[in-house]
């Protein structure tokens, strides 16, 4: 089934619950992210918490204020160059602050907004500074069987854009999303989710000069998930569901565009210690208009197991992803990881995070003439962070990660050492979610 032909439902259901899965590419999954097991989903006791947080009130709007040192960083790696051809490491800072506000209007509904704007300036090489920011506005409705959301959402950042070119660039994604949740009776509810994602990747003009094959990334992808829940138990979920997709990719040299459907399921337990998820994906993919991508058939998934002690909470967790190729000759890849973190408490306010990761991508050729690629990877770091008082946060941190291909030339590492202060309110990292 053609998304064109069902996004006519999502426009007349008008519900939106934000999903933890991705859509049918992911690009790059930052080192010791998928540790944390968080998702993006906002429930009311979030959004109820967030609004009493909040440090400023001006009737019945509050806002919350931030500002902070987000990312000081050495990269020995910037440009992603493979072995042999490294060029020199640079020190990065993203300085920035801003506001999330949030209007309740009666009872049930609660508008929110954030503005975050930051500069992101480089040591040496000039041509990366800019200002990023993330921007986002939204309404959220939280009925009595009935759970709605509407949301517009911009992050431009810096970070690395995919696992063949480990290269630091500024990317911009815009989200529309709308989407709910509407509960039957007898634990049961249908949801509905909608969303439009714009991925650009904003080259400087000396890639442009160049020719960097980052803008063949460059893509739309539209997304319809309809399902049904079901909770047994207060602390149990489990869903199954249809999701169409359609990704229009611009690049001009080539056109790797396609749409799919597949059959998802999802598995959740949510417990006073121990949290488990489990989501699987089942997708069929075929070439759109005159793209070359090839017909495929694939299984996407994300695992995650996690257990909160009273001082050390470990984690494992795997997840299998798609991505769209760079390299001429190929046309995606599938990547394989499973990893292990755990967060130790200190004391005094402090805390350690490590994690280590290990994974394989086996791309796809185009033709018989292009050779098998295989790349081995390998990811481990660690992060220390520091709470002082309610909204003061400081971290030091970094990770390293190793790509190893069958393809000698295809060689790649990259070390990022990084520090941050956050000083915010509710939420002192300054992330550019809503709450």
């Amino acid at each position: 089934m053609r998304l064109s032909s069902t996004t006519a439902l999502a426009a007349l259901s008008a519900l939106l619950v934000p999903s933890c899965l991705f859509g049918q590419f992911s690009q790059y999954t930052q080192p010791g992210s998928l540790g944390s097991g968080a998702g993006e989903a906002v429930d009311r006791e979030q959004m109820d918490q967030a609004i009493e947080d909040a440090r400023w009130q001006a009737g019945p709007l509050r806002l919350e204020p931030w500002i902070g040192l987000r990312d000081l960083a050495w990269n020995d790696n910037p440009g992603g160059s493979t072995e042999g051809d490294e060029g020199d490491g640079d020190v990065s800072a993203a300085v920035g602050a801003g506001l999330r506000g949030y209007l309740p209007t009666g009872r049930d509904v609660v508008w929110a907004v954030h503005a975050l704007p930051e500069y992101l300036w480089y040591a040496d090489d000039d041509a990366r500074r800019r200002v990023n920011g993330r921007y986002g506005a939204g309404v959220f409705g939280f009925f009595n069987r009935l759970t709605l959301e509407a949301t517009a959402r911009r992050t431009e950042k810096l970070a690395i854009l995919s696992v063949e070119l480990p290269e630091q660039g500024n990317t911009r994604e815009d989200v529309f999303a709308v989407a709910g949740d509407l509960e039957l009776g007898f634990s049961t509810s249908v949801f509905v989710e909608a969303a439009r994602n714009e991925v650009r990747n904003l080259l400087n003009r000396e890639e442009r000069a160049t020719g960097s094959p980052l803008d063949r990334l460059d893509r739309d992808e539209d997304r319809l998930r309809v399902g049904v829940r079901y909770r047994p138990r207060e602390r149990w979920s489990v869903a199954a569901g249809v999701e169409w997709t359609e990704t229009a990719v611009l690049s001009e040299e080539r056109d790797l565009s396609s749409s799919g459907e597949a059959p998802a399921f999802e598995l959740e337990y949510q417990g006073p210690q121990l949290t488990a998820s489990a989501a699987v994906e089942l997708r069929t993919l075929q070439p759109e208009g005159d793209s070359i991508f090839p017909e495929t058939d694939e299984t996407t998934a994300a695992l995650h197991l996690g257990l909160e002690g009273n001082r050390l909470s470990p984690a494992l967790y795997a997840q299998r992803t798609l991505s769209l190729a760079l390299s001429e000759g190929y046309s995606h890849f599938a990547t394989d990881l499973v990893g292990a973190g755990a967060t130790l408490e200190l004391g005094y306010r402090t805390d350690l995070r490590l994690f280590v990761e290990t994974g394989r991508s086996e791309f796809t050729a185009l033709s018989a003439e292009v050779p098998a690629r295989e790349d081995d990877l390998i990811a481990f770091g660690g992060e220390l962070g520091f709470t002082l008082g309610r909204s003061l946060r400081l971290r030091l941190g970094g990770h390293r990660s190793e790509f190893d291909s069958n393809l000698p030339e295809e060689d790649r590492s990259v070390t990022v050492l990084s520090t941050g202060v956050s000083l915010g309110f509710g939420r002192a990292e300054g992330g550019g979610g809503w709450p």
